[in-house]
């Protein structure tokens, strides 16, 4: 076993690993605080579901946006600077919600520092998800988002469990914590992250590129079928925390426990799943995931207990494991050379899009069916269903060099 690991780990570049790192202990600064951030916003601050839904929406043309720009950036700048800056603005950016929440400053400096938090988390991810590519051929890529997906969800299964004890005593605190281990992830990425030279593009930046889905029908598909399924996998956050806590009436320490089982499934077992799945298709595994999904959110409004919860997230995490790895790596065989954290910004985008207007869509449904709340976790899992059927119909047409591993 111990042999095996080994072999395992030196198929990869360090870089590959010292990635990972740094991406854990970012996940965990983020995980600390965020999932506790909309049950403040219920409990302290008093807004609605809905309002609180639409506060994340709002999120959306902000974040989306910068996915979008941060793709481009990623281009034309060392990936590695983009990664150490980011975070460390992000760090300040959560010690600044920690001051607003301690010092009852109010709803709207608290969404001000989440917003700018939110800005650089953006431009954070296209270019670390394109620097994986930049470490690892072809063949390699699919395993290597397993790899840093597993590290990103250890620091999930950490953070909450960190938070849900701490949400007791003080949602500021929860910030301090937040802004120490997010800047801490920064510094790891300066003092040990060496990259490779990155294929940077020259070209005059024009507003038109932006829009470069256009010119790829694959691309479009591929982005739009995400969105809808995003818009599900998107609930895991503020609509489950607050339906669980606040209607349901499990306590914090629980949901804590039940981010932490959803981080710990996915850093054990994301890497043998991808490797039992690497010889399917990439459409057929993100079809299977969305599936498995819509049975997952669909169970959640059948029960009212912690231990049904706990059973509903570990299928909803199984998946999140189907679906995850392959939605990048499908992205990543897309992207022509030189335009990896372009289409990495594009698929971004989108993945954003739906991460914010999923809680308002949640949150709407939750309040129009506030008595039958399991007719509204079925109709939002159904987009579930709509997003792997499409993918089903997807892969029939996209060439096999894009759709398998090489």
């Amino acid at each position: 076993m111990v042999k095996r690991t080994k072999e395992f780990v030196k198929q990869f570049d360090i870089n590959l690993w010292i990635l990972a790192l740094g991406w854990f202990v970012g996940a965990m600064g983020f995980a600390v605080a965020i999932p506790f951030i909309a049950i403040y916003f219920s409990r302290v601050i008093g807004l609605s579901l809905f309002e609180i839904g639409l506060f994340f929406g709002a999120l959306a043309v902000i974040r989306s946006t910068f996915q979008l720009i941060g793709g481009e950036v990623a281009d034309r700048i060392q990936r590695r600077y983009l990664l150490v800056h980011t975070q460390i603005i992000r760090g300040v950016a959560f010690a600044g919600m920690a001051f607003a929440i301690l010092n009852d400053l109010g709803f709207w400096w608290v969404a001000a520092f989440l917003v700018i938090n939110s800005i650089f988390g953006a431009v954070f991810h296209p270019a670390a998800n394109a620097l994986v590519s930049d470490i690892l051929p072809p063949e390699k890529r699919l395993e290597g988002y397993a790899i840093t997906r597993s590290a990103g969800n250890l620091g999930w299964a950490v953070g909450p469990a960190i938070g849900g004890y701490m949400a007791g005593y003080s949602y500021g605190l929860l910030f301090v914590i937040a802004s120490i281990v997010t800047v801490l992830s920064g510094v790891v990425f300066a003092l040990y992250l060496k990259t490779p030279n990155d294929v940077l593009s020259n070209d005059k930046f024009k507003l038109k590129d932006l829009i470069a889905i256009k010119n790829d029908k694959n691309l479009a598909i591929h982005s739009s079928l995400i969105f809808v399924l995003y818009l599900v996998v998107a609930q895991l956050i503020a609509t489950f925390s607050v339906y669980a806590v606040e209607i349901v009436g499990i306590s914090e320490t629980q949901l804590g426990m039940i981010y932490t089982v959803n981080g710990l499934l996915v850093a054990t077992l994301q890497i043998p799943i991808t490797k039992m799945l690497q010889h399917k298709s990439f459409t057929f595994q993100l079809a299977v995931g969305a599936f498995i999904y819509a049975v997952g959110y669909s169970f959640v409004g059948m029960v009212s207990s912690f231990k049904y919860f706990i059973f509903s997230i570990i299928v909803v995490t199984i998946g999140e494991m189907f679906m995850s790895p392959p939605s990048l790596a499908l992205t990543s065989q897309m992207a022509p050379e030189g335009r990896m954290g372009r289409y990495m910004g594009i698929f971004g985008f989108f993945v954003a899009s739906g991460w914010s207007f999923g809680p308002m869509y949640g949150g709407f449904l939750l309040e129009q069916f506030s008595g039958q709340p399991f007719i509204a976790w079925i109709i939002i899992s159904s987009l579930a269903v709509v997003a792997g059927v499409g993918y089903l119909l997807f892969g029939k047409r996209l060439p096999k060099e894009l759709n398998f591993k090489e």
